[in-house]
Formats: C-alpha cells, sequence, structure tokens
C-alpha cells in the first residue's frame, strides 16, 4: 500500500525518476524498480521522501489526510497549484 501511494505521488505530480533522484538523492534506477514494483519500499526512501515532500508524510504512512495540519496528498497539491493558477 505505501508503495501505491509512492507511485501515485510521481502519476499525480507527473515526476519522473531522474527527478525523484534530484529531490531526494535516492538513485534514479531505484525508484524505477518501485514504480516498477519491483523493489520493496524501505526506511531510506520514507526518510528521503519525508525531507523532499513533508506535507504527503502522514498521507504516505496512512493514506490520510489532515488539512488543517498541512498534511494532503498529491491529488490536493495538484488541485490547489491548478486552483491558484486559475485564480492568480
Amino acid at each position: 500500500m505505501i508503495r501505491d501511494r509512492i507511485i501515485e505521488i510521481f502519476d499525480v505530480l507527473d515526476l519522473t525518476s531522474k527527478r525523484m533522484e534530484e529531490l531526494t538523492g535516492i538513485d534514479r534506477y531505484k525508484w524505477g524498480n518501485i514504480r516498477g514494483r519491483k523493489q520493496k519500499v524501505n526506511e531510506d526512501y520514507l526518510e528521503a521522501l519525508n525531507q523532499a515532500f513533508p506535507q504527503f508524510s502522514f498521507w504516505i504512512m496512512t493514506g490520510q489526510t489532515i488539512p488543517e495540519a498541512g498534511q494532503i496528498s498529491p491529488e490536493m497539491e495538484k488541485a490547489r497549484k491548478e486552483n491558484s493558477l486559475k485564480t492568480g
């Protein structure tokens, strides 16, 4: 389930493995293995994601959000950005 949520981050935010490597310092080929479901997620990935996307930390672990505490999902982030472009 956690791996599925990480894959969702890639898909919703339209990130490449190369971009994720830039954001996290974890090799792009390892991210490719996560995306291809060939590798399990370990604590190094979770820590790196927490640093790169602190707003998704709770959602990655639980699948739930707490918007009032700044803990959102990638879908919420995408919608917020789209709305700011429309109103900005």
